[in-house]
């Protein structure tokens, strides 16, 4: 028989109750885990890239456009389609809209969008510092030699550029540790959030 005038019960761990279909945030490791795998996943495509950078000074012109359809493929369709890139699949974590329905291929783009336009642009005033050496001083330079000199001789806002891309990823490391949803500047900015699921 139930008691009126029993004191309530405190849950003490949301969301894991029966019943309580609200999955646990992705936290903090396990996103720099699922950011590590996919590094390792997209190795061969560093190896090759850096492999053909060197053999022509035209490479940062002619890979912008296969760059930004790798990202697309990776980090749009992929967690638009499964929820997540692989790094994020193999250690359980979903990308979810806010009110935890699958993610929309907007938000999916949204969330990748600064870092494929910053990319670009990247790739672009390289494009115009490698264009601007002869061949022989390009071929050279050894890659890092190599990519110091066109961000130091390249387009000022090449640097620019480079310290957005730093910006970027640090400060939305500093936001997803101060908010209680583990949502980085990118979620905000999509209306995601990501989510630990069982299965």
């Amino acid at each position: 028989m139930h008691n009126p005038y029993q004191a309530p019960v405190a849950t003490l761990e949301q969301g894991n109750q029966e019943g309580d279909s609200t999955p646990a945030v992705g936290g903090f490791w396990p996103r720099v885990g699922a950011k590590i795998i996919d590094f390792l996943v997209m190795l061969p495509i560093v190896g090759l890239t850096i492999w053909l950078s060197a053999k022509s000074r035209s490479f940062y012109f002619w890979a912008v456009i296969p760059s930004l359809l790798f990202a697309m493929f990776y980090s749009v369709y992929l967690v638009r389609r499964f929820g997540g890139t692989p790094g994020k699949l193999a250690l359980k974590l979903r990308v979810q809209m806010k009110d935890h329905s699958p993610v929309s291929f907007t938000a999916a783009l949204i969330r990748e969008a600064p870092l494929m336009l910053m990319g670009a642009a990247s790739n672009l005033g390289l494009g115009m510092a490698a264009m601007q050496m002869d061949d022989a001083t390009y071929m050279a330079l050894g890659f890092m030699e190599r990519s110091t000199m066109l961000v130091a001789t390249g387009p000022g806002w090449v640097t620019i550029v480079s310290w957005l891309i730093n910006a970027w990823t640090l400060v939305g490391a500093i936001v997803l540790l101060l908010n209680e949803r583990r949502r980085a500047v990118h979620d905000f900015l999509a209306g995601t959030v990501v989510v630990k699921v069982s299965k």
